[in-house]
């Protein structure tokens, strides 16, 4: 899947806006393609809702770099999960950890 390949590239660069709205479209993107579309589906809500919130107010370099660490290994593992056609049982597992993350965010204000 190139898509996927993409957003493990992306999610490399880091999580600034732009790179966020892009991985958003790219999550919907293989979630219209997927015969599994959950991940992505969350994955795509995930950024978005990180990226909407970031562009209504000031952040600090040090608040974005806290969420981000506190993300990216469990987006990591989950899109090499997908990439390697991990068990059913498996993504499930690597879904749950990357909404876990999400939902710890500070004050869990990205949950909304």
């Amino acid at each position: 899947m190139v898509n996927l390949q993409q957003l493990g590239k992306k999610l490399e660069r880091g999580f600034y806006v732009d790179n966020l709205y892009e991985m958003a479209q790219l999550c919907r993107d293989l979630a219209l393609d997927a015969t599994n579309p959950t991940p992505f589906f969350v994955m795509e809500h995930i950024f978005l809702g990180i990226a909407k919130d970031w562009e209504d107010r000031p952040l600090t370099v040090e608040e974005a770099k806290f969420v981000e660490s506190g993300m990216i290994k469990s987006l990591e593992e989950l899109i090499e999960g997908i990439e390697k056609s991990a068990l059913p049982e498996e993504v499930f597992k690597l879904l749950n950890r990357a909404i876990s993350a999400y939902l710890a965010s500070p004050k869990g204000k990205y949950a909304r």
